[in-house]
């Protein structure tokens, strides 16, 4: 019987080394929920978006603002972000487990915690904070309510961000790991499939250009609806478009694998379990970017780029490029997951094909510049210096360049960088001469963005010799204009003279054309006050507190744009 026992545990152990692993990792009963309600989520860990994967888990709290935030469990407050951007209201978290909880998007903070950070405020008289907090000045214990749900930041409608982080790495981890109660039994969804020739001599249906194929999204045993076989020949990559939906909730988890077999044999493995903040930016490594460009849509390719150092990649065979130089068919099957094990798998064939003589096709001659990634390129023509750093590119580019005449409002000719369905990862410099501008105005000067319709956004610039420098992460087109208009302040229940009583707090909207806000400032009697801004509303509020006082007060707002142009708005108010 003992030997019975002996080889039934070392049986398991073989079988199940993987699960173990994970659950000594991650403990399973440790943390609570960071809400009092069922959690139903509108945003999952690690769904790949524009410009990062998603951090955490967006806990839906039915469109409200104002519900309790408890902490997940016994620790120390060791920070505290406050911003107009962003997560907005943050407070973070550090158990003795060694991991660090984080809840952003918070209305307000609660009891002792918002009296510490709202001192803070005023005693540096700034809204905006970044505040590391010593170990053991804020102490909360599980169950705790620690702040309540908001809408502040970036948030586009009211919810919970939560996060679960390695305490020592500040690796964001998957909170699903971790036991909260939240339950999905529902597979993965497929909903496209798509098909791209990799270079100049790979062909997919005999073209130069990828195919999408729609897929049958039902059960976890999917293929294609197409019931023609695609056609390829020489280097083929693969990508998919998925989501997970966990059961009839509407929640929105997250993708946690990805495989991708051809004819048995592995060439690309993805796991999305935990990555650093420093690597979220390489998600538009992954997506076809010009297609979300063009119409939003998020197909994950299944390739890794040269210069793509995301650390979530497990086993792969020629970064995911499949070369086809035969005459048969050819098995394809992805396998996904979500967190929970569920699993959906797509099935479908593909016919190769020898490749063309050299020619057919033709090697394309390049158009511009070849700007070759993890190298420094620097580029100048007339009027324009642009210098891109070695992480800038993901792959090698033929760069296009080239300049129009100025349209009405620039001082410059507008500058044509390639364009916007090329991703930039890093920031780039990019200086453009200021001879067109008059000496009266250079001190208003910066660089904008010109969209389609010809609208300008501006960047944060400045003056170094007889250039306009900035830095960029987008391609574009770029000119030289100028910002001589100030902020306007526009009172939402403020007047002069007004009686304010019966009222909390006063509302203003503040807005810039150009350059945009750069600063604010709000007195009350001479005194500095706290003024929360919602950069996503333009909202800018203050919260009566002992500042104002009975009778007559004197208020004052000054609003400043990034070139200096300056709005005050002035009023006497009663209480």
């Amino acid at each position: 019987m003992k030997n019975l026992i002996l080889i039934s545990a070392l049986i398991l152990g073989m079988i199940l080394p993987g699960q173990s692993q994970v659950q000594s990792r991650y403990p399973k009963n440790y943390f609570r929920s960071p809400v009092d309600f069922p959690i139903t989520l509108a945003g999952g860990f690690g769904d790949v978006r524009r410009n990062h994967f998603h951090s955490g888990l967006d806990v839906r709290t039915g469109g409200e603002e104002g519900k309790p935030v408890y902490a997940i469990a016994d620790g120390t407050i060791s920070r505290i972000n406050i911003s107009s951007t962003g997560f907005g209201k943050a407070l973070y978290i550090t158990h003795p487990n060694g991991f660090t909880s984080v809840y952003g998007h918070l209305k307000k903070l609660n009891g002792a915690i918002g009296n510490w950070i709202r001192e803070q405020q005023y005693r540096k008289e700034s809204f905006e904070m970044d505040t590391p907090i010593d170990a053991g000045v804020l102490k909360v214990k599980k169950g705790d309510v620690i702040a309540y749900s908001g809408n502040t930041g970036l948030s586009e409608g009211p919810h919970l961000h939560f996060e679960i982080r390695d305490a020592a790495t500040q690796e964001i981890i998957n909170p699903m790991l971790f036991g909260l109660p939240f339950r999905d039994s529902a597979p993965p969804k497929i909903y496209n499939v798509r098909i791209y020739p990799f270079d100049e001599n790979s062909m997919v249906n005999f073209t130069g250009f990828p195919v999408t194929l729609a897929v049958n999204a039902s059960g976890t045993e999917c293929k294609v609806s197409s019931k023609d076989t695609v056609k390829v020949s020489g280097n083929i990559i693969f990508g998919i478009q998925a989501l997970d939906f966990s059961n009839d909730t509407g929640s929105r988890d997250g993708i946690t694998s990805i495989e991708l077999f051809v004819d048995t044999v592995c060439y690309f493995t993805q796991k999305i379990e935990r990555f650093a903040f420093a690597e979220t930016r390489y998600a538009n490594s992954e997506l076809d970017y010009p297609q979300l460009i063009k119409n939003g849509q998020r197909i994950m390719r299944s390739y890794i780029a040269p210069n793509n150092k995301l650390s979530m990649y497990g086993r792969n065979r020629n970064n995911g490029i499949v070369n086809f130089n035969d005459k048969k068919a050819h098995k394809v099957l992805y396998v996904v997951k979500d967190a929970f094990g569920n699993t959906t798998r797509l099935t479908f064939w593909v016919k190769s094909h020898l490749p063309f003589p050299v020619g057919i096709r033709g090697n394309r001659t390049p158009k511009g510049t070849l700007l070759a990634c993890g190298k420094i390129n620097h580029v100048s023509a007339e009027g324009i210096v642009f210098d891109l750093s070695a992480d800038a590119l993901y792959e090698d580019l033929d760069f296009i360049y080239y300049s129009s005449a100025a349209v009405h409002g620039s001082y410059s000719s507008i500058h044509h960088l390639q364009n916007e369905t090329v991703p930039i990862h890093s920031n780039c410099s990019l200086s453009i001469k200021t001879d067109g501008v008059p000496k009266a105005l250079i001190s208003k000067a910066l660089i904008v963005k010109v969209d389609a319709n010809g609208h300008f956004s501006g960047k944060s610039s400045m003056l170094e010799k007889d250039f306009i420098k900035t830095q960029i992460r987008e391609f574009g087109n770029y000119a030289v204009a100028v910002d001589t208009t100030p902020p306007v302040i526009k009172p939402v229940n403020v007047g002069q003279n007004k009686n304010v009583g019966k009222q909390q707090n006063l509302s203003f909207k503040i807005t810039d054309n150009l350059s945009g806000i750069k600063s604010y400032r709000g007195t009350l009697n001479g005194k500095w006050i706290l003024m929360d801004f919602d950069a996503k509303s333009n909202l800018l509020v203050y919260m009566f507190d002992d500042r104002i006082k009975p009778g007559k007060n004197s208020f004052r707002l000054v609003v400043k744009d990034a070139v200096g142009n300056e709005t005050v708005y002035q009023a006497t108010l009663t209480r």
